[in-house]
């Protein structure tokens, strides 16, 4: 195992010769072995230990073997205690999630410009994978754990789970197991479990097969990476994102899952498709809480937006013919080529648009107080404040309103105002769907 870290460590040019180097140390199988590696390749090592608090007096065993051990090995440890489930009420989020942002946070207080070595082996990779074939993933998740990230290095990410355990049998060295690692009750125990050995029945070769092949979606993610990273320099202006720049789906997909993670927001196919449907069309979205993904002039941008804030207000140039995204809506222009005006009842009119009555540009927006409309079938003129009185002030800057250069032709549950209305001489019309 000791020449298939090395050879890790060089293929990856993870650290110089007897670089100082920090071990995450859990206590398992994984994190021991690793303390040994890297210390019997002369490795200038310590290590960190965090206790989470999550499994009681097992927790505590842990770092009291953590302490022992590295007694024994003449290791210099550090310790922590956090409170993760204090951590997750606060902040809304999961105790694996939780437990992962404290980790590292602790780990890292330990630095002090050093790497850090996580023990991620090539079971630990490839479960990685499945998890994110099951879940929908991009190249880089179907790589499965990188090599290299930042200040962490993986040393072990092409040693197997039994080569591991071989090494400590032939070093007698025992680790403690965490007892929540056999149970069948979340997704990647249920991979570990159930579906790593069902698949290895099928071919004994699986790991070694997987490697090969982790191989080749590594050196094509980090080409694709690459890709972007320079279209996504041409880009951004310092405040907005111009998509357009990149004609090849790929790179522009792989460069929308770098904006994400720029912007500090998890990236998922769904948000890639609505980001790139909304350069396209050109509007608003809810991307996540109170973050808004804007497009103006095909470039895009991100909002922090609370609620009934004034940053609300939206206004989109349309042409009536494709999408438009809002804060809240979709808007889908249904163009109905052949009108007859006896095919329609009063009601129906009153939803749609004659778009030869228009002047000038036309825009999607939110309502300003005290525009007029004179709404068909009214006989009278009002103001959009006025037919929003009833609608509360927190979401009256939802509400869709359409105008052009003589001001507001429509509003969105109340229909179209006599001058942009269709007659008998109109010979197109238009329905707006806002969903």
């Amino acid at each position: 195992m000791l020449d298939k870290v090395a050879e890790t460590i060089k293929r990856y040019k993870m650290l110089a010769d007897g670089e100082r180097v920090c071990v995450a140390l859990s206590g398992g199988a994984d994190s021991v072995s690793l303390l040994y590696a890297m210390k019997e390749l002369g490795y200038d090592v310590f290590a960190a230990h965090v206790n989470h608090n999550l499994r009681g007096e097992q927790s505590d065993r842990d770092e009291r073997f953590c302490v022992d051990l590295c007694r024994k090995l003449g290791v210099k440890l550090f310790t922590d205690s956090v409170d993760v489930k204090g951590y997750c009420e606060k902040n809304r989020t999961s105790l694996e999630e939780g437990a992962r942002a404290l980790r590292y946070e602790a780990l890292r207080s330990h630095l002090d410009g050093c790497k850090l070595c996580t023990a991620h082996n090539l079971n630990d990779c490839f479960e990685t994978t499945l998890f994110n074939l099951v879940r929908g993933s991009g190249l880089s998740g179907l790589a499965g754990i990188p090599a290299v990230r930042d200040d962490i290095v993986r040393p072990l990410i092409e040693v197997t789970r039994s080569e591991i355990e071989q090494f400590l049998s032939e070093r007698n060295q025992d680790y403690v197991t965490d007892s929540t690692n056999l149970e069948d009750n979340c997704s990647r125990n249920i991979i570990r479990l159930n579906v790593m050995p069902e698949l290895e029945r099928i071919n004994p070769s699986l790991l070694k097969n997987y490697k090969r092949t982790m191989h080749i979606l590594l050196c094509a993610d980090e080409y694709l990476s690459d890709a972007a990273e320079k279209m996504l320099d041409k880009a951004f202006d310092g405040s907005a994102y111009a998509l357009d720049v990149c004609g090849d789906e790929a790179v522009l997909n792989e460069m929308i899952l770098k904006i994400l993670r720029r912007e500090k927001i998890e990236p998922s196919f769904e948000r890639v498709d609505a980001i790139k449907k909304l350069a396209a069309c050109g509007g608003v979205i809810n991307i996540k809480k109170d973050v808004y993904v804007v497009c103006n002039e095909g470039k895009i941008s991100f909002e922090n937006r609370s609620e009934g804030s004034k940053a609300r207000d939206f206004c989109i140039k349309t042409d009536l013919t494709a999408p438009v995204f809002t804060n809240c809506h979709e808007i889908e222009f249904t163009r109905i080529s052949q009108f007859h005006i006896s095919d329609y009842n009063k009601r129906e009119l009153k939803y749609l648009i004659d778009p030869d009555k228009l002047s000038g540009d036309v825009f999607v927006r939110s309502y300003c107080g005290n525009e007029k409309i004179r709404l068909l079938g009214k006989g009278f003129s009002q103001t959009v404040k006025k037919l929003l009185a009833s609608t509360p002030p927190s979401r009256r800057k939802d509400v869709i309103v359409m105008a052009d250069e003589h001001g507001a032709f429509y509003v969105q549950g109340f229909g179209v105002d006599e001058r942009a209305a269709c007659g008998e001489s109109t010979v197109s019309a238009i329905r707006p769907d806002i969903k």
